[in-house]
């Protein structure tokens, strides 16, 4: 699903569409509901950019209550393949890759896993759990009931009195 045969990719400016199910991708603990990636593709005799924008649903899991909830990820990415042979690399908005000559295909597939699994937050909190900035909201730390401070000097183990009386 995420390899195109190169033959297939027109010179100039083409554009194809991606409909994802929970069966395309293995995302690992995320489970992926459903999405689009939309792939324009800009070919010329010296290279092929990928420009790929992401409308994906997953399921996560709150650290905080452990509840299901959805999570749209929005993302923009780009991938440029070159014929001559350089140096890979990678960073949040795009990566650089070799063409496969050998298969005559290029693979988008870890381009993909990478950029939706860094789009997920490092917190995951259900929405309810989030101000309307989209901020945690901070746990109530109520206290039920007063405590007596003079029960407690009264009600000392006479053990522990002994080990008090041992350290002077």
């Amino acid at each position: 699903m995420f390899k195109f045969k190169i033959f297939e990719i027109p010179e100039g400016k083409s554009e194809r569409t991606l409909q994802l199910t929970a069966e395309d991708l293995d995302l690992g603990e995320v489970s992926l509901q459903s999405g689009t990636i939309d792939i324009e593709f800009n070919r010329s005799l010296h290279f092929i950019l990928a420009k790929l924008k992401f409308n994906i649903i997953v399921e996560l899991v709150c650290d905080r209550s452990l509840d299901n909830f959805d999570y749209e990820v929005h993302q923009n990415y780009e991938i440029l393949f070159k014929e001559e042979k350089i140096e890979e690399s990678a960073d949040e908005n795009g990566s650089i890759r070799n063409i496969d000559f050998a298969s005559k295909q290029i693979d988008i597939e870890q381009d993909v896993l990478d950029t939706i699994l860094v789009s997920l937050p490092a917190k995951k909190l259900h929405p309810r759990f989030l101000d309307e900035n989209g901020n945690p909201t901070e746990f109530l730390n109520e206290q039920f009931g007063e405590a007596d401070d003079e029960e407690e000097g009264d009600n000392i183990d006479p053990r522990w009195e002994a080990l008090k009386d041992l350290k002077k």
